[in-house]
């Protein structure tokens, strides 16, 4: 058995799952587009509810299926969480 709190890195969910898959990136992109999307979230808190090593992991996933516009939309909602908890 494991603390789910093991599992809210990349690192932690590698460790006991192993590499995520294909279509578990690709749910989570739409997913989290849809969270992005929808009226009243706050972008910052979302990619803190993420976590940033995740946003990167699907940022990464999108470059690699050239979704080019949604990795500009991760990257700079990394910048932007990053300036903010300087």
């Amino acid at each position: 058995m494991f603390d789910a709190e093991e599992i809210k890195t990349v690192e932690g969910f590698i460790k006991h799952f192993g590499e995520p898959k294909k279509a578990m990136l690709m749910d989570l992109t739409q997913e989290f587009m849809e969270a992005y999307h929808r009226f009243g979230v706050d972008p910052i808190d979302l990619v803190e509810g993420f976590g940033v090593d995740w946003i990167q992991l699907l940022m990464k996933y999108n470059e690699g299926v050239e979704e080019y516009e949604l990795c500009a939309i991760f990257r700079d909602l990394i910048n932007d969480y990053e300036k903010l908890n300087k």
